[in-house]
């Protein structure tokens, strides 16, 4: 089967509290993003989103595979639908809302702080691909469901659940954290031969005038049967 990505278009957008202004929790998280469909049951992925402002990047839609356009062969594997998250070493253990896009075609936000938010229309968690799922760090009153992700490590296990109880373990690889207008598009949201998933939110300082922060962390993790 072939699939491959179309155009995407990638907002994250202001990620603190509700308000626009940031928390003192003395961590800097959570995030927003967006970006257009793409063909078949795979699809490409996708960023948070909060309603202040935000701050587009877009991939080319050479960016199929190699960058010249052409489409990628891949193979079958099942992905599932993902309902919950569970990541032991910082305590969060959350229910994932499948979101689709906002009329200005950024990734809808998860209603809840202490909820994740997945793309229904990108990749699957478990398939050859890399699934994106987006979480809050904070809000006027608190923390959000990613407060503690930048203290996430390579071994560190990620469980998503479907809601029949199928599961599927990831295994944290690294973290990075870009400039929100430099961020490797390919490489988050992009195909993959292994079944990735990863974790984005906000970090850096929070930026009054754009009503953001400065950068997104993004936690890289990969298919925990793929790595034996």
């Amino acid at each position: 089967m072939k699939k491959w990505l179309i155009g995407l278009t990638l907002v994250l957008a202001a990620c603190g509290s509700e308000n626009g202004e940031p928390i003192d929790n003395g961590n800097d998280n959570a995030e927003t993003m967006t970006e257009e469909p793409v063909n078949e049951a795979s699809a490409v992925e996708e960023d948070e989103v909060d309603q202040v402002s935000a701050s587009p990047l877009t991939l080319p839609s050479e960016i199929t595979s190699g960058g010249d356009g052409s489409s990628v062969m891949r193979y079958e594997r099942d992905g599932i639908v993902p309902h919950r998250i569970e990541i032991p070493a910082i305590g969060v253990d959350a229910i994932i809302e499948e979101v689709g896009l906002l009329p200005g075609g950024q990734m809808d936000e998860p209603t809840e702080m202490d909820e994740v938010a997945w793309y229904e229309g990108g990749y699957m968690p478990g398939e050859q691909g890399s699934a994106v799922l987006a979480g809050h760090v904070d809000s006027r009153t608190g923390p959000a469901i990613f407060i503690d992700l930048e203290k996430l490590e390579a071994g560190d296990e990620i469980i998503v659940t479907d809601e029949e109880g199928t599961e599927k373990v990831f295994v944290v690889q690294n973290s990075e954290s870009y400039d929100r207008n430099d961020a490797p598009l390919q490489t988050i949201f992009g195909y993959s031969y292994r079944s990735q998933l990863n974790l984005i939110t906000c970090t850096g300082e929070f930026n009054t005038e754009a009503g953001t922060h400065d950068e997104r962390l993004v936690v890289y993790s990969v298919l925990k049967e793929d790595l034996n």
